[in-house]
């Protein structure tokens, strides 16, 4: 038995089901993904094939201290109540729960930025869609930010296009290591001495692998990472490592007489440069000053003689035999 229908037996999910929850039902049209603990389904709503949504499954486990989904919810939740006209979040439509999983029913987005870069020329994106994508992705990393939430696990594949009129538009995934940094008075919480290691080792902090208390600062340095991976065509230095301290010895390298292994060949090195040392310089307890880091990216864009406006690699048919900058 595959891992689909191992799934699909399990909770009782297969397209053409219904789930209803207490004022919508929806169809399962197929399994778009799943993890540890759940799974995502395209649906639609019972009443019109035409509108299609994003379900995300979870399993209900009795020794789970914690859901995944709740975060989530609570995240979107935040976000939409000062929801901007180009928001990065994902609308919630509906949520429920069933004997055997909590389901959340949200706007459903493209590709990921992993899959996208996957099918372009050396599977990198052009370095303007690759920066401009970027941007989009701080924006939505500061908005976080902004209502007291680390996010802890930035990498391309959280991160995703939208679909029809918002195809320009990136989207921020998946909240469930997120953690809320602010106290109930809207500081920064005291660091804990010690804590245990989240998130995806290639685009860890170094705070991370140190098992240091991670603040949003450590969020941008994950978010450094995956600007590169999506522009430099050796890719991360320490990509085909599987160690975790090997992988923190050689990001502390990069930074020394390795720096150069940083920004293989790319022309705006220098701008690179330059958010990388200031990301660096920042401590648990400093205000990011995001504007300088966009600001440091649009020269990025100037020196390697790209435009920020052009059409993403994803809405032109044409780029994938146009010869990269």
């Amino acid at each position: 038995m595959s891992e689909e229908e191992n799934l699909e037996e399990e909770l009782g999910i297969r397209p053409g089901a219904v789930v209803e929850s207490a004022k919508q039902k929806f169809v399962i049209v197929k399994l778009l993904g799943e993890g540890g603990f759940g799974a995502v389904f395209k649906v639609h709503d019972i009443k019109d094939k035409s509108t299609e949504y994003a379900m995300k499954v979870e399993k209900k486990l009795e020794n789970r201290r914690h859901s995944k989904l709740k975060m989530e919810i609570a995240i979107l939740k935040l976000v939409s109540s000062e929801r901007a006209e180009r928001s990065h979040f994902t609308q919630i439509i509906d949520r429920g729960k069933k004997e055997k999983y909590f389901f959340l029913v949200m706007q459903l987005v493209g590709k990921s930025l992993a899959d996208l870069k996957m099918v372009r020329p050396d599977k990198v994106f052009s370095l303007g869609t690759g920066i401009g994508s970027s941007i989009q992705c701080l924006e939505a990393v500061e908005d976080l930010h902004k209502h007291g939430f680390i996010h802890r696990d930035l990498k391309p594949a959280n991160f995703a296009c939208g679909l029809g009129p918002q195809k320009r538009t990136i989207y921020i995934l998946d909240f469930g290591i997120a953690r809320r940094i602010l106290n109930d008075k809207d500081e920064l919480k005291t660091p804990r001495a010690s804590v245990c290691f989240k998130g995806t080792v290639r685009f860890a902090s170094m705070a991370c692998h140190k098992n240091s208390e991670l603040g949003p600062k450590d969020d941008c340095e994950s978010w450094f990472y995956l600007l590169l991976d999506l522009i430099i065509t050796t890719g991360l230095p320490w990509k085909k490592i599987q160690d975790r301290a090997e992988v923190l010895r050689v990001k502390e390298d990069s930074r020394k007489d390795k720096r150069d292994q940083f920004f293989h060949g790319v022309k705006c090195k220098e701008s690179l440069g330059k958010i990388i040392d200031y990301i660096d310089a920042l401590h648990y307890h400093d205000r990011i000053d995001y504007g300088y880091i966009y600001d440091l990216l649009k020269e990025a864009a100037i020196s390697s003689g790209t435009r920020l406006d052009d059409p993403y690699d994803w809405e032109d048919d044409n780029t994938k035999s146009r010869k990269r900058s």
